[in-house]
């Protein structure tokens, strides 16, 4: 049974991209309901359960993913500096016209995307999962992916109650906690470029 206990290390492990992204969103969304953190937690942790689940399913129909793993990482800086660099933007010009400055609106379609961009990387995962958690059945594999999801929900909870305690001493600054999470962005997206070439790995 040991491969349940290094599922559960795994997606501690693979959850922490979206703790940061989590303490993003709950420093800057304000105002936001209980059911919109959970809303925020459930899409992190499906994109965390299914694209390493397509990777493994593609894995098995006997496709490589050499071509895909030299990229992955490249489209993910992409995508979380886009959003960073926007959060960290719009956060600049808020400390220089205060009086202009709106909080930061949340949206499904953002959060959805927000929830791609931090996992597409993933998806390679699903390729090498036997080795990392050393299921030896698919069912066990399936439940792995499973364990996956639930740490990345847990901690993405975690993350966004955090994140909203920090915005509380803020006073409602809401032009410096973008201005801190659009850097905190930026920062994870270098992170994923470094782990992408093996020079960094948590």
């Amino acid at each position: 049974m040991d491969w349940i206990w290094l599922s559960f290390i795994y997606g501690i492990a693979l959850a922490m991209d979206c703790l940061a992204l989590a303490i993003t969103d709950g420093l800057c969304f304000q105002n936001i309901s209980k059911k919109k953190y959970f809303f925020i937690a459930g899409v992190f942790a499906m994109g965390q359960f299914l694209f390493p689940l397509i990777g493994h399913l593609i894995g098995l129909f006997g496709q490589t993913f050499s071509w895909f793993d030299q990229y992955d990482h490249w489209i993910a800086f992409a995508l979380l500096t886009f959003i960073g660099g926007k959060m960290l933007f719009e956060g600049i010009r808020g400390v220089v016209k205060p009086e202009e400055k709106k909080p930061l609106e949340f949206t499904y379609r953002y959060v959805l995307f927000q929830g791609v961009a931090d996992s597409i990387d993933a998806m390679v995962v699903g390729v090498t999962i036997e080795a990392n958690v050393h299921t030896t059945a698919d069912w066990q594999t399936y439940i792995a992916f499973a364990i996956i999801g639930l740490m990345t929900f847990v901690i993405s909870l975690i993350g966004l109650f955090a994140g909203k305690q920090i915005s509380k001493l803020l006073k409602g600054r809401y032009e410096i906690a973008e201005v801190i999470g659009g850097l905190v962005l930026c920062a994870l997206a270098v992170i994923v470029v470094l782990e992408g070439y093996g020079i960094i790995n948590f």
